[in-house]
């Protein structure tokens, strides 16, 4: 074969695997962009049927200020600024609010992990979120939360889970037992209040939200100072960024809470240093000044 052959058939294939990745691609977008317009006509009723199916024991209003920062921080903390999804955030993990109501109201047969995560995340950018507001998709996440199973039945919700775990409504519960229970949502099954594990991760929580302890990447929700995640998994991260609008890192942290944002001047939360929307500081909840005003 001449050198003049050998490149024209090389052109040939290179030209044919871009024609087919080229196909691939508007395969894609046809199919995830599908999904999202089906997902934006479905999302008024799946709402309603969440409510009918598992009621508002909880209101908007039986969580403190001081709570919802404390439970943001820890599972969301750019909810009130992010568009579904934040992909950056340190401590944030690959799971949004939003991101968690997607699945449980848009996977009816269940959620697994892999290429599902795609269209969860579009889901939660461009049906969910733009189409339900903030307090709406915290008061049906407090109500529908999985957490975890007990005597062989599912628990949904923080009311369901503050009479389970610990006997009690959910406006009796004290700030170690509602720590306990947002504890529970990176595993939900094995971070059962009472059990090592969950009190491990309270402390390290508390260690967070003291402001003592900065998570070291995106992954970090164990707050241990390790590097968490596979290669497919911050390959698959990066490709969601491509998609979705989730704001930098940067971008983050050039913002400031202005007195009319969320968490700006509520009781307990420490004033003394630049304000971070993805950040709540309770110094009291630090094992220092737990221990030491026990003593």
């Amino acid at each position: 074969m001449s050198h003049q052959s050998w490149r024209k058939n090389a052109a040939r294939v290179l030209v044919g695997t871009a024609a087919v990745i080229a196909i691939v691609i508007l395969v894609m977008v046809a199919y995830y962009a599908n999904n999202v317009r089906l997902a934006r006509r479905d999302t008024p009723a799946l709402i309603r049927a969440a409510w009918t199916r598992i009621g508002s024991a909880i209101a908007l209003a039986d969580l403190p200020a001081r709570r919802r920062s404390m439970l943001l921080a820890v599972e969301d903390p750019t909810f009130d600024w992010h568009h579904g999804v934040d992909l950056t955030t340190p401590g944030a993990g690959m799971t949004t609010i939003t991101q968690g109501l997607v699945k449980l109201l848009y996977f009816p047969k269940g959620f697994k992990q892999g290429l599902a995560k795609i269209r969860q995340t579009l889901i939660a950018q461009y049906a969910l979120d733009p189409l339900v507001s903030k307090n709406d998709q915290l008061h049906l996440f407090l109500n529908i939360c999985y957490m975890g199973t007990h005597a062989g039945a599912p628990v949904h919700g923080y009311a369901d889970a503050a009479r389970v775990y610990f006997g009690k409504g959910f406006s009796a519960l004290t700030d170690d037992e509602f720590l306990a229970l947002v504890a529970m949502h990176i595993k939900p099954d094995a971070l059962q209040p009472g059990t090592a594990a969950n009190a491990q991760r309270v402390q390290r929580m508390r260690r967070y939200l003291s402001g003592e302890y900065r998570p070291v990447d995106l992954l970090d929700v164990e707050y241990d100072g390790k590097h968490h995640g596979s290669l497919a998994e911050w390959v698959l991260i990066g490709f969601l960024r491509l998609v979705t609008s989730s704001p930098s890192e940067h971008q983050m942290s050039l913002r400031t809470v202005g007195p009319d944002s969320p968490g700006q001047g509520e009781p307990g939360l420490s004033d003394d240093r630049p304000r971070d929307p993805r950040l709540c500081y309770c110094p009291e909840l630090s094992p220092r000044a737990t221990s030491s005003s026990s003593s």
